[in-house]
């Protein structure tokens, strides 16, 4: 088989990505067949009782500036992940990403760990929750978020079921925050720029989150945007 690889590993080979790529678990997200393509997410169960999400596509294709005949969604969604672990921004943990152009077809594999003792913002909501642990999620949002615009990243999706969130600590609890669904982040020149679409988007889409907590979220943000500097 002529194969042509893109991978993020030079230890990469075509053993590990056919190990992964005929390693079946259930479908998280069902597999579409979209124009752009094949994408679908199954949730693997490892032998020492892991949970891995593996996110395949076929033929599936991001088109930008750097990449005007595209390049596979996957890769590019991988140096989103990267470049925000980077930036200290709470990402799942990549444990294999691969490409290869077969004789018939692209093939792309995401293999991460789960974000174990997360939930979504929307699960957040969804329960009663201190008051002095949800003004904590505010703040951690808006440094989390304007860390990454103050990066020059824009998430792209930036709406309650990305956000996730986890409490951890005993009598002095902590909020951490995670984002979740950047296939479509891109990389931005200014900060204004990274932030412009993703504020207005999280703006029309923060449902279930109130109009209270949007609002000191808000300006929160606009407290670290305009200081450019995340605790």
């Amino acid at each position: 088989m002529n194969t042509q690889w893109f991978r993020h590993d030079s230890a990469t080979e075509d053993a590990n990505f056919d190990k992964w790529w005929d390693t079946y678990g259930e479908w998280f997200e069902s597999q579409d067949q979209l124009y752009s393509g094949e994408s679908g997410i199954q949730r693997l169960h490892t032998p020492d009782g892991q949970l891995l999400y593996s996110k395949r596509q076929i033929n599936h294709f991001h088109r930008s500036m750097v990449h005007p005949f595209g390049q596979p969604t996957i890769l590019h969604e991988l140096q989103a992940l990267q470049a925000l672990a980077r930036l200290g921004i709470r990402v799942p943990k990549v444990v294999f990403s691969a490409a290869r152009k077969t004789e018939t077809e692209w093939q792309a594999l995401l293999i991460t760990e789960s974000l174990d003792g997360f939930r979504s913002l929307e699960e957040w909501y969804a329960e009663p929750v201190p008051a002095e642990l949800n003004q904590q999620l505010l703040q951690q949002l808006a440094n989390t978020v304007g860390r990454m615009h103050l990066g020059g990243w824009e998430h792209g999706r930036l709406y309650p079921k990305n956000i996730f969130v986890k409490v951890t600590g005993g009598r002095e609890k902590k909020v951490e925050i995670a984002l979740l669904g950047l296939a479509k982040s891109c990389h931005r020149l200014t900060s204004y720029s990274a932030a412009k679409h993703d504020y207005e988007q999280f703006k029309q889409l923060h449902k279930p989150m109130p109009e209270e907590d949007w609002h000191a979220f808000a300006a929160a943000y606009r407290d670290v945007m305009e200081s450019g500097y995340v605790p």
